[in-house]
Parts: C-alpha cells; structure tokens; sequence
C-alpha cells in the first residue's frame, strides 16, 4: 500500500470519530477495517484515548466576561445591515463570520481548552501527559520491557543522540518496568516506565535545561501531578496518578541516584 493510500485511510479514520462520515463513508470504513489489522488497532486506540481524555479533562465554563464579548461579538456579526438609499449594502465580511464561528467554538469547547492552546510553553507537558496517558489505557506503556538498567540505557541509547540518565531504584520502593520513546515538540526524547503498588510513573529527560527549574516544581496537568526540574544539563518531567507526596519521593529518590552515579550531587 503507497504512503498516499494509507494517509487516505488515517484521514478516512479521523473523519469518522469526529462524525464528519455519511452513510456511504461509514460502511467504507467498516469494510477497511475489517481488512487492514493495523487501522483496525489504531482505531482502537484512538477511540480509547478519546474515552480518557474525556473522562480526564474536565470542562470548565467561560469567564463571565469572556462569554460577554464573544456573545456581544456573535450579535453585532447577525446584525442586520441597514437599507442606504441608491447603495447596495456590503455583504458581510469574512471577518464578521470569523467571529461567529470562533464565539460557537469557544462557547461549545469551554475557555479552558482555549487557553491551553495559546500557553505553548504548556505544550511539552500536554504532550508527556497524553503519552503517559496513552501508555495506560493501551496497556503498552513500554517499548522496552526490563527492570535491569543496563538493558533499558543500551536500548534507548541505540535510539537516541544522548544517553538518557536510567536510575534503580528498587531499594526506594520503585520498581522499573522498562522504558519508551516519546515525541515533545517534534523530538524523540527517552521516557522510564516505573512502578509503585498498581500506579505508573513516566519520567521523560529532554535536551537542554532552559525554562525548567534547578528545583522540582510541581504542576497540575488535567488531575495529574507532574513535576519538573533539570540537572543544569537536561531537563526532566515526571508524571503519574500517585498521591503528589509519593510522586515528589519518587522525583527525591531519582534526582538522588542520577547525582551519585553521575559524581555530582543533588542541587
């Protein structure tokens, strides 16, 4: 099957989880996935993390003021345009329509999922919290299956133009499934799978340690606790569904053994 072929597929897909699909369109689609196992897991897949996120990313109303302004915009774009003598009245222009259109976005999706999009200092994280996300509701939450970390360091680094920084750390409480590669920001970056009691704790490493904090800084994206911090080098996020003082012991314990074996010391 050409590239072309299978982006035809994927967009045929994507079409119709959004519900853009007619009757013809859907049984089309029926009949693709029953032949192709690969787009039939995808599907899958995707009809999964739509199920997640929507249990997980909670709605939040519009500021008062905001729904004032976009309900005040839509209103002056359906007004009627009044009657001049001898003149033909303008048609409404494409930006009066822009603006009835965003207000019935922004009313339908909530100011929340709006801000997001414009933080894009928010996207790295968005993006390592849908890939640990993914990872559970895939059950595949690792590419590399080992809790020795001289297999996971060989692997990723087979993989990567960097070693990622891989800690034991049983003695702590927190076992290592394995490790994966994720995509930040259209990078491939090293991610650990470790694993306390019956919760998961990802912990991506990126380049470069501009924007993230010496000290561990904890956030909350969508429910979850996430925390970031860097070595002076690189820059790391650890995200999970433990309570925010057991995942802060985790960060403590890695930060803790990543300074030992690299002769440093926690800063």
């Amino acid at each position: 099957m050409t590239d072309e072929a299978r982006g035809d597929r994927r967009l045929l897909l994507h079409a119709a989880l959004d519900g853009e699909l007619d009757a013809a369109g859907e049984l089309r689609l029926e009949r693709l996935l029953a032949e192709d196992a690969e787009l039939a897991a995808e599907h899958a897949r995707l009809k999964a993390l739509r199920g997640a996120l929507r249990t997980h990313l909670r709605r939040e109303p519009a500021p008062a003021a905001l729904r004032a302004k976009i309900l005040a915009a839509a209103e002056d774009a359906a007004a009627p345009v009044p009657i001049v003598a001898r003149r033909r009245a303008a048609p409404p222009s494409w930006r009066a329509f822009g603006g009835a259109i965003a207000a019935s976005v922004m009313l339908s999706f909530g100011a929340g999922r709006y801000l997001a999009v414009q933080d894009a200092s928010d996207a790295p994280m968005q993006a390592i919290l849908a890939a640990h996300m993914r990872g559970q509701i895939s059950g595949r939450p690792i590419d590399v299956a080992s809790s020795d970390r001289h297999t996971v360091k060989p692997w990723l680094a087979a993989k990567l133009p960097v070693a990622a920084a891989v800690a034991d750390l049983s003695g702590d409480g927190f076992a290592l499934l394995g490790g994966r590669l994720d995509m930040v920001a259209g990078t491939a970056v090293p991610t650990l799978v470790y694993q306390r009691r019956e919760h998961l704790i990802s912990v991506t490493e990126m380049a470069g340690a501009s924007g993230f904090p010496s000290s561990p800084q904890r956030r909350m994206q969508a429910g979850y606790p996430l925390f970031v911090w860097s070595d002076g080098q690189r820059g790391y996020a650890a995200v999970s569904d433990l309570a925010p003082e057991e995942l802060a012991g985790f960060v403590a314990a890695f930060r803790r053994v990543v300074a030992k074996e690299q002769g440093g010391e926690v800063r």
